[in-house]
């Protein structure tokens, strides 16, 4: 078995364009650590600030921190608060964001090497 070492890992931040109102994304896997694909981030919407229209390739879930936003895809929409769970399977057009009243902050996690199955127990 492979030994593994603890590694405290800084963000790389990826923040909006000058004059773009858009989230900021602190990303905490990289290069620097073996998460077979796994991507993690933090992402920080202001009020009212949507990330576009997108898919992904692989899985994504999405946990609501704070604030308030909306989860939309291409035939609904749904508000989130605070300790919302979503489940965005691979290739769904989605959009997500901030209410117009609240900032948002959602802790993301796309990826792996191994296929999810359609549903999650959390114990």
């Amino acid at each position: 078995m492979a030994s593994l070492e603890i590694q405290v890992i800084k963000p790389e931040t990826d923040l909006p364009s000058e004059g773009v109102e858009d989230a900021i994304i602190d990303r905490f896997s990289d290069s620097s650590t073996d998460t077979g694909g796994l991507g993690i981030s933090v992402v920080r919407f202001p009020r009212g600030v949507r990330r576009p229209w997108s898919a992904h390739t692989q899985d994504q879930y999405a946990w609501i921190i704070s604030g308030s936003g909306i989860i939309a895809s291409e035939d609904s929409e749904t508000k989130l608060e605070p300790g919302s769970l979503v489940f965005i399977p691979a290739n769904t057009m989605h959009q997500h964001g901030a209410s117009d009243e609240s900032d948002m902050t959602q802790l993301s996690i796309i990826g792996g090497e191994k296929p999810r199955k359609s549903q999650v127990n959390l114990v």
